[in-house]
C-alpha cells in the first residue's frame, strides 16, 4: 500500500510515497481524537465534535468536520488573511489542500494517528502533544480582567507553584502568600489562601487584586505542552507559563 506523507522537506509539497499498514479497526469512542495534536513535520491539529482548526505557523485554517466510526468529512474550510510568504505559506497551501472537502480515514496507536485519503496514502502523522504536569512553577502570562485579557510589566517574578502534597504557593505583583488547591478531573479549587501584607505601590496593589480575584473564581485547568490556564467554566482566567 501506497503512503503520501505530509512533509515540509521539500517546498515542492508535502507528499512523498513510502509503503505502510494500516489497521482498520473501527473507533467506537470517537472522543479519543478530539482535542490537540501536533503534526509531525509542524503545525497543530485541533478537533472538536463537530469543527476543526488547523495551523502550519502562519494562518489558522478552520472549518467543520464530521467524525464517524474511523472516518473524517471535512467540509467549509476558511482562514485568516494574513499574507505567508516563502516557506510558511506554501506549506499552509498545503495544508489546506490536504484538509479543503476531504474525506480523510484515520488510524490510531497510541499517542499517534495517521491520516489516510480515499486511496489509502497517508497523508499525515499526528502526535498527542506532551503537556507538562500542573505539579510545577508557573509564571503568570496575563490575567482576565473586567475588560479584558491584560498583561502587565506588574507580572514579571510573578506566578503560581502547586506542590504534590496539595499546597500552593502565590507571588503576586505585592506580596507572596500560600493555601491549598483539590483537582478532580480537569476540576481545580483553589482554597484557604492568605497574602503577606506588605505596603505597594498603588498599580501593583491593583495588579495583586486582579490576579486573587481572578483566582477566587477558578473552577477547572487545562494544560497544552508548556501553558497552564486557569479557568471559570471553560474560560480562562489567568494563563501561566511554566517556568525553566
Amino acid at each position: 500500500m501506497k503512503c503520501s506523507l505530509f512533509c515540509t522537506a521539500s517546498l515542492l509539497g508535502f507528499l512523498s510515497f513510502s509503503h505502510c499498514e494500516k489497521e482498520d479497526n473501527p473507533v467506537t469512542d470517537t472522543d479519543v481524537i478530539l482535542g490537540h495534536w501536533d503534526i509531525e513535520v509542524g503545525g497543530t491539529l485541533f478537533f472538536e465534535e463537530d469543527t476543526f482548526s488547523a495551523s502550519s505557523g502562519c494562518n489558522s485554517l478552520f472549518g467543520d468536520v464530521e467524525i464517524e466510526n474511523n472516518k473524517l468529512s471535512f467540509s467549509w474550510l476558511a482562514s485568516t488573511l494574513m499574507a505567508c510568504p516563502g516557506p510558511e505559506g506554501e506549506r499552509e497551501e498545503e495544508l489546506k489542500a490536504v484538509l479543503e472537502n476531504a474525506i480523510l480515514t484515520f488510524s490510531l496507536k497510541g499517542n499517534q494517528m495517521e491520516l489516510f485519503d480515499p486511496q489509502d496514502n497517508k497523508v499525515m502523522t499526528l502526535t498527542r502533544p506532551e503537556n507538562a504536569a500542573l505539579v510545577n512553577q508557573w509564571s503568570v502570562l496575563s490575567i482576565r480582567v473586567a475588560n479584558g485579557i491584560t498583561s502587565s510589566i506588574y507580572d514579571e517574578d510573578t506566578g503560581i507553584t502547586f506542590l504534590a502534597d496539595g499546597g500552593v504557593q502565590l507571588k503576586t505583583a505585592c506580596n507572596s502568600g500560600a493555601g491549598n488547591y483539590s483537582t478532580n478531573d480537569i476540576g481545580l479549587q483553589i482554597q484557604e489562601l492568605a497574602l503577606t501584607e506588605m505596603a505597594c505601590k498603588e498599580e501593583r496593589h491593583n495588579r495583586e487584586q486582579e490576579l486573587v480575584n481572578a483566582l477566587s473564581q477558578i473552577n477547572g485547568y487545562s494544560i497544552l505542552r508548556n501553558t497552564l490556564s486557569l479557568e471559570k467554566d471553560g474560560e480562562s482566567y489567568i494563563s501561566l507559563g511554566l517556568e525553566e
